[in-house]
C-alpha cells in the first residue's frame, strides 16, 4: 500500500474530502486564517489559561460564582496566608476574571463577566 503525502503537493493542498468541505463551508483557507484569534488576543487566553491552572484559584473562583465575598471568607475557604492570598487575588485581577471594589474599610470580590464564562460547569 502506498502511504498517500498529507496535505501538500506541487499543485497545492491534497485534503481529506471532510476537510476540503468544511474549509469550503468557511469560504476556504484564506477566511479561515483571518478569523482565527490575533497574537494578543491568544496571549490573553494562555494567561487566563494559567491563572486556571492552579488550584487555589480554582476554588477562589469557585467561592466567587457563587457569591461576591471579601478577603477575610476568602482567607477561610483557602487556608491561605493574607499575603498568599492576595497573590492569588492579584492573578486573577490581572487576568481579567475577577475585579474588586470597596465598601468603606472593605474590598469586595466578584467576578467579571470574562470569570463567568470561563467558569461555567
Amino acid at each position: 500500500m502506498a502511504k498517500e503525502k498529507c496535505c501538500t503537493t506541487e499543485g497545492g493542498l491534497n485534503l481529506p474530502e471532510e476537510v476540503e468541505k468544511e474549509l469550503c463551508r468557511l469560504g476556504g483557507l484564506e477566511e479561515l486564517i483571518d478569523s482565527l484569534p490575533d497574537e494578543k488576543g491568544l496571549r490573553k487566553v494562555a494567561i487566563q489559561n494559567n491563572a486556571l491552572s492552579d488550584l487555589i484559584r480554582l476554588r477562589i473562583l469557585a467561592a466567587l460564582a457563587r457569591c461576591d465575598l471579601c478577603p477575610c471568607v476568602l482567607k477561610e475557604i483557602t487556608g491561605l496566608s493574607d499575603s498568599r492570598l492576595s497573590y492569588h487575588l492579584n492573578v486573577l485581577e490581572e487576568t481579567g476574571l475577577v475585579s474588586q471594589s470597596s465598601k468603606g474599610r472593605w474590598r469586595i470580590y466578584r467576578l467579571t463577566e470574562e470569570g463567568r464564562r470561563r467558569t461555567k460547569d
